[in-house]
């Protein structure tokens, strides 16, 4: 019996110190990053996904052809991506998730640096265009930017801001769902408890950038895996009986928060452009429209994902009006995309040609 007690206090012992010197350690670092960010106003703006002064070279090798295997894809320091040389020179600042943020396209192929070769050539006075863009985000996010992360950026009064929204606001199960996102609903559980700490924050980047590989797979339109779409890849025919109630809520819930949005355009004196966002999830084989199988989850397909996005392009529509650009109905190609919604580089510089003909021929 003494031999027993003998043993596992020479377990207990050491692991009690382990795990107390542990705790301190990490204590005392988590007291020296609050003292240093304690009057740093961008601190928040981490709980967003929203990266400054960020560099990363990432492969594409896997995802689509390319003259280069990687892209290089830089952050600044008010958390933006573009060529500017200051915030003062934004006269376009593009708004929207990954598929606005375009994270596996080079910049100079992304559609903001093609609307910004566009504009200069039909004015000689045009300054430049922005990418707000941060992956994930839906319009609670874009609403989170305009209070937390916008006030911050000196200097920044866009003359026209982009919305490129409805592919993660279209996920009517987004509420529950373990997809990869930012809601500012979510502020409670374990997720939002952690993200108080400032130590957590520090390594959430280095956290997402592995999370995403691993990930990819969880939603067929929240990923980044390769999907080239084939015939045979549209299986389903119906609607989930659910759908249709589902999305109505969920587009009456849209069009407040689009509302909102409009309004915070308005008070910063510049003009909406809104963009409804094409998908490859849904095809009309024999007459018939088809769907891919799960898109948002289990029993609910391709069909049911169009289905909801449509109801939230008719919002956008109505709020929008002729300040709207209808990429949803572009005839694009599928060497466009290397998924369901997100853009290769040609993809990329489709998207920005048609958007800068409509900016200038419609607006002064």
């Amino acid at each position: 019996m003494r031999n027993d007690m003998s043993w596992i206090k020479r377990l207990f012992i050491p692991t009690l110190i382990v795990l107390l010197s542990s705790f301190v350690g990490i204590a005392a670092i988590e007291m020296a990053l609050r003292i240093i960010n304690f009057n740093d106003p961008w601190q928040r703006t981490q709980e967003a996904n929203i990266l400054r002064n960020f560099q990363f070279s990432y492969d594409i090798s896997q995802l689509y052809v390319s003259d280069s295997p990687n892209v290089d894809y830089v952050r600044n320091q008010y958390g933006l991506r573009d060529s500017c040389v200051s915030p003062e020179e934004i006269e376009i600042l593009t708004i929207g998730g990954s598929t606005t943020d375009q994270r596996y396209v080079s910049l100079s192929s992304t559609y903001q640096s093609i609307i910004e070769e566009r504009m200069e050539q039909s004015s000689v006075t045009f300054g430049c265009v922005s990418n707000a863009g941060v992956d994930g985000h839906s319009t609670w996010g874009h609403l989170y930017s305009f209070e937390n992360w916008f006030p911050l950026i000196p200097e920044l009064n866009p003359k026209i801001i982009l919305l490129y929204v409805g592919v993660n606001d279209a996920n009517f199960l987004r509420a529950s769902s373990p997809i990869t996102g930012f809601d500012t609903e979510r502020t409670d559980g374990i997720k939002g408890f952690l993200k108080r700490f400032e130590i957590v924050r520090a390594v959430l980047p280095i956290y997402r950038f592995f999370k995403q590989k691993t990930d990819n797979e969880s939603a067929a339109y929240a990923g980044h895996a390769p999907k080239p779409y084939t015939d045979d890849a549209y299986v389903v025919s119906t609607m989930n009986e659910q759908t249709e109630l589902l999305s109505a809520q969920n587009a009456l819930a849209f069009r407040s928060r689009m509302e909102r949005l409009l309004s915070e355009i308005q008070e910063l004196g510049a003009k909406p452009l809104c963009v409804t966002q094409p998908h490859r999830f849904v095809k009309e084989i024999d007459g018939e429209l088809r769907g891919v199988e799960n898109v948002l989850g289990e029993g609910f397909s391709g069909i049911d994902y169009d289905y909801s996005l449509r109801k939230l392009n008719e919002v956008i529509f109505d709020l929008c009006g002729s300040n709207t650009v209808d990429l949803y109905s572009h005839e694009f190609s599928n060497s466009h995309f290397y998924d369901g919604v997100h853009t290769t580089a040609s993809g990329s510089e489709e998207i920005g040609r048609v958007i800068a003909e409509f900016v200038i021929n419609n607006y002064n």
